[in-house]
């Protein structure tokens, strides 16, 4: 069974991010944002080619927790990074107008694109493809320490020795795996949060979901938008005392006075930046007072030029924003 290494993967990911932005115009903006979409799915949600295609963005996309719905028995959990990527494409303009469809296309092209991003960086084409990829993502999983069980219901494979076919067991590793999954579980559910405690002062119903927005004692409104199904099991009125989080990872941080499609916007100023070889921590103060958190990958805090004391907007999605009562 073939599979990328990390560095072959990692190459494989900056060069699909850069095709993505030397795009000329709209037209193949939108198209290349599209292929990319689909890339995104498999490289972080070991999905099948057909799986990727058949999703329906609007209904299958959790992102308040990072959950991919495959089907009623196999929901996914992808890095929370790599969701905000997903949801900054479903939020992009050029594709505003396919919601729901956004990742419709016949197979045989978007397999002819993916071996032309391959032959760009360098790789045979062959392992550029979806399904070499989806492989990829299994023996990148195994080899980080997660079990095969587990790495089996992840990609949705019938048997225990498929998923052992994607890792080279001579090192006899059971403990190290346990030992290292344990370590990630705890380092997931520990993950930064950003929480705003307020009242709910407004909601807006539609026909699937409500867009909800908390005011905060400082006067900060947060808007969060939430299924119909969760505002009857939570039963959200107006008048509720309820917490508004969002991950760090899914907080925007930008030059002051960016304007964006998110639908929560601040500004604020950067306290401190903890760096690391991929990606850095930072603590903002928003202009109301507010502490937040924020993780980016150094290549946006390099570009950016994000530093200590910087004048920035602060933003995340209302579809970020998780609601919890009290």
């Amino acid at each position: 069974m073939k599979y990328l290494g990390t560095e072959a993967l990692a190459l494989l990911d900056k060069t699909w991010n850069d095709w993505l932005e030397m795009a000329r115009t709209l037209k193949q903006r939108r198209i290349r944002l599209r292929l990319y979409f689909v890339y995104l799915l498999i490289r972080h949600g070991g999905l099948r080619l057909g799986e990727a295609l058949e999703l329906d963005d609007k209904r299958d996309l959790v992102f308040s927790t990072s959950t991919i719905r495959i089907s009623k028995d196999r929901d996914i959990q992808i890095q929370d990074q790599a969701m905000a990527s997903l949801l900054r494409i479903v939020e992009d303009p050029a594709v505003s107008d396919l919601a729901g469809s956004l990742s419709r296309m016949d197979p045989g092209y978007v397999r002819k694109n993916f071996y032309l991003v391959a032959d760009m960086c360098g790789i045979d084409r062959n392992l550029g493809g979806p399904r070499v990829l989806r492989h990829s993502r299994g023996a990148e999983l195994l080899n980080n320490g997660i079990p095969v069980s587990i790495v089996q219901k992840f990609l949705g494979l019938q048997s225990p020795a498929q998923a052992v076919q994607l890792k080279d067991f001579q090192d006899s590793e059971a403990k190290q795996i346990l030992h290292a999954h344990l370590r990630r579980e705890t380092l997931r559910h520990s993950s930064a949060r950003n929480a705003f405690a307020g009242s709910i002062t407004a909601i807006h119903e539609g026909p699937t979901t409500a867009l909800v927005i908390v005011t905060t004692l400082s006067g900060l409104e947060v808007r969060a938008t939430v299924s119909m199904e969760s505002m009857r099991n939570l039963a959200l009125h107006k008048g509720q005392t309820v917490t508004a989080t969002v991950k760090a990872p899914w907080v925007v941080v930008s030059p002051e006075n960016t304007s964006t499609s998110c639908g929560n916007n601040y500004q604020g100023t950067v306290l401190y930046v903890r760096e690391s070889e991929l990606e850095a921590s930072l603590r903002l103060r928003l202009d109301d007072g507010t502490g937040m958190a924020a993780m980016l990958g150094m290549e946006a805090v390099d570009r950016l030029g994000i530093s200590e004391g910087m004048r920035c907007t602060v933003s995340f999605s209302a579809m970020a924003v998780t609601l919890r009562p009290g």
